[in-house]
Formats: C-alpha cells, sequence, structure tokens
C-alpha cells in the first residue's frame, strides 16, 4: 500500500489533515482506510522511543495515529469524494424506475390484454366455481403457454396461442403493447430494494457527516482543516441528498401501490417484488409475441383449405395477381408482427360471428371483403356448437 502513494509520511498526515483532494485519489484513502493501526499497535508505539528504528510500516503508523477521530475522517472524506458519482448513478435509477411504474398503471393496452385473459378465463371456467372471477394472479400469465388446447389444433396448440388469435382479430396493436412500456425492460434489471438502499446511504452518510463535524470543532490540533473544508459542503448538497431521499422514499411507495393496484402482495417474504413484476411483464410479451407470429403465419393457410370448391380463388388471381403472389409467398417475421392495416370500408361496419374469417383474410390481404355465400364455411374459434341453426359465442356471452 505504501509504495502506491508517492508521498512521504509526514506529507500523506498532512494531506489527510488538511483534506488535500489533489494530494491523496479516492483510491488512496480507501488503501489508507484498510490499513489503520490497532489499538493494541499504537500503545506499543507511543512507548517506544526511537521511530526511526522502526520498519516503514510502523513508521507510517507513528506519524498517522496522532490524527484525531483517523477512521471515521476518512469516511467523511471518501463520502464527501464519492458523493457526486453516487447520486448520478442513484437518481437515473429512480427516475426509470418511477417512468415504468406509471407506464404500467397507465397502459390501455396492456389492460385490455388483461381483461381479455379474464374474459377467457371466465368463459372456460363459466360451468364452475372459478367461473366469474373478478381477477386473477398476473402469475397466470404465464402458464397459459403451458394450458393445451382440447382439439389439438396445430394452429393454435396452447391457451397462449388463443389469445393470440383473439386479440389478432379484435386489435391487432394490443399483441405489442409492450410499445406502451419502454421502461419495463430496464426496470426488470434494477433491484429496487438496492436502488432505495443507495440512496438511504447517501442520506445516512450525509448525517453522519454533520455529526462528525460537531466534534471535530473540538478537536485542536494544529493544521486540521476538517471543520472548515466540510462546513460548507454539507450546506451545498444537504438541499439535493433530502430530495434524494424523499424520490427514493416516492417510488418506493409508488410502486407498493402499482403491485397492490393489480392484485399482488407488495409486501412480505413472498410478496412479488417490483423488478419480477416487470420481469414478469417483459416474459410475458415475448411469449405472447411469438404465439402471434405463430398463429399468423399458419392461420393463412388455414384459411385458404376451407375455401369452397369453386372459381372465386382463380378470379381473384386473373383480377388482382398480386394478392396471389402474397398468399403464395412465406411471410418472414417482421411482416408477421407487424399489426395489419385495417381498410375504412370493414371499420365502419360490424362483422358477424360467421363474416369473421372472411373479414380476417381481406384485412390481411388487402381486399375488399366478399359478400356472404350460402356454402360458406363458419369460424370455429368462437362457436360452442351447443345450439341448433346459428352457433353462438361462448366467450363474447360470458
Amino acid at each position: 500500500m505504501l509504495s502506491r502513494i508517492k508521498l512521504s509520511f509526514p506529507d500523506i498526515r498532512r494531506a489527510l489533515l488538511e483534506i488535500d483532494d489533489r494530494q491523496l485519489s479516492a483510491d488512496d484513502l480507501k488503501a489508507i482506510s484498510k490499513h489503520l493501526p490497532t489499538d493494541d499497535e499504537v500503545g506499543r508505539l507511543k512507548d517506544f522511543a526511537d521511530i526511526g528504528k522502526l520498519a516503514k510500516a510502523d513508521q507510517y503508523f507513528s506519524e498517522i495515529m496522532t490524527i484525531p477521530r483517523l477512521s471515521q475522517r476518512l469516511e467523511c472524506i471518501l463520502y464527501r469524494r464519492r458523493l457526486e458519482m453516487d447520486m448520478e448513478e442513484v437518481r437515473p435509477e429512480l427516475e426509470m424506475l418511477r417512468s415504468a411504474g406509471s407506464e404500467l398503471r397507465t397502459s390501455p393496452r396492456f389492460k385490455k390484454v388483461l381483461q381479455t385473459v379474464l374474459a377467457l378465463g371466465n368463459a372456460l371456467n363459466g360451468s364452475t366455481f372459478r367461473g366469474g372471477a373478478r381477477g386473477f394472479q398476473l402469475d397466470a400469465l404465464m402458464k397459459m403457454k403451458e394450458t393445451k388446447t382440447a382439439n389439438a389444433d396445430p394452429s393454435c396448440p396452447t391457451l397462449l396461442h388463443y389469445l393470440a388469435r383473439v386479440l389478432l382479430r379484435s386489435d391487432p396493436s394490443l399483441v405489442l403493447f409492450i410499445e406502451d412500456l419502454p421502461h419495463a425492460e430496464s426496470a426488470a434489471r434494477v433491484s429496487v430494494q438496492t436502488v432505495i438502499a443507495s440512496a438511504n446511504a447517501i442520506y445516512a452518510g450525509l448525517e453522519q457527516l454533520k455529526n462528525e463535524i460537531v466534534v471535530q470543532r473540538k478537536s485542536s490540533t494544529p493544521g486540521d482543516k476538517f471543520v472548515l473544508v466540510m462546513e460548507p459542503f454539507v450546506k451545498i448538497v444537504g438541499s439535493s441528498v433530502l430530495q434524494l431521499k424523499e424520490d427514493a422514499t416516492s417510488v418506493d411507495m409508488e410502486l407498493k401501490s402499482l403491485l397492490a393496484y393489480y392484485g399482488e402482495t407488495p409486501d412480505g417474504n413472498e410478496g412479488l417484488k417490483p423488478e419480477d413484476f416487470f420481469g414478469l411483464v417483459m416474459s410475458f410479451s415475448s411469449a405472447l409475441q411469438k404465439a402471434s407470429v405463430e398463429v399468423h403465419a399458419a392461420e393463412p393457410k388455414k384459411l385458404v383449405s376451407v375455401q369452397p370448391e369453386t372459381s372465386t380463388v382463380d378470379e381473384v388471381d386473373e383480377e388482382e395477381p398480386e394478392v396471389s403472389n402474397t398468399l403464395k409467398k412465406k411471410p418472414s417475421a417482421q411482416q408477421l408482427l407487424a399489426p395489419p392495416s385495417m381498410p375504412a370500408s370493414i371499420s365502419r361496419k360490424t362483422i358477424g360471428r360467421g363474416d369473421l374469417d372472411e373479414a380476417i383474410r381481406s384485412i390481411r390481404v388487402g381486399q375488399r371483403p366478399r359478400t356472404r355465400g350460402q356454402n360458406r364455411p363458419l369460424s370455429k374459434i368462437f362457436l360452442d356448437g351447443s345450439s341448433p341453426g346459428r352457433p353462438t359465442s361462448s366467450l363474447f356471452d360470458a
């Protein structure tokens, strides 16, 4: 340690008393704080007459042990040197966490997705004691991809795929609800508890410095400038440190309120942590987008295969050959993820359940929808098949 500090022992002592930033770096101060003489060493050195005959380490200890409250002084000096950097690390993370919490609380698309999930759950559990639920635990979102469909349809193998299909047919932009949450990914990588603890530690360090100033005023060591340097420093940074602590307390309360808003328990060992909550939302978004790509890729093939054996497709080929090329070309993942735009002629009228396949096909390929034919097959996505004649929807009746 002594070899890295290019100062004589008396100069080291003088730099510590005068708090000379030019002589000792932060790393030097850290090294000095880790190598302080113990009480036994101080006692033995006081009784030794000829210091020059001692080893260098003992000579160094003999020089610095006369500085009053050296350990506390070093902590305060290091606090002063690191404060700006520490605040610059904590403040952006607090702002990011606040933004992420606000986005999740106010995102209309995320709420609509949750409403759809609740509707699906109530439709599936309508005949059981679980039906008619007013909410659900958020960890159920990740269980959707583990729930297999009864008919084992390759284009819709899990409940998550079914949700993706419903969202694509109602409002494709809901699949990309993560666009409302630009700070969620960063928030998932931050330990909220650590950030709050760091802000509180900065405030506690300032309080410790204030107390040390009171104690050091009583010191009469020649050349000691601790009070002269630290008092103006406390006045300058006091308000910003206090504001940082208040911001940390506010963010902590906002995140706990957010978890309670979505039905989670923010307190307790088993409660969901904010970073885990943000991570759950990110994982669900990725899984939903992947399922949407798979549904979007499989559905056009299925739709073409159920066309009646007429010359309709040939007629389309003759009138609009570019549509035929679109149907034959294998879409890319970027094209599948992009939400299709809805023609104005379609958005202005209500589409019946029997017209849903035709409407979705016309939206994706950009055609105007054909009029309903007598033998046109109906979509089986929302049909329960329980009543004769025109089937009804279990989902929308729930």
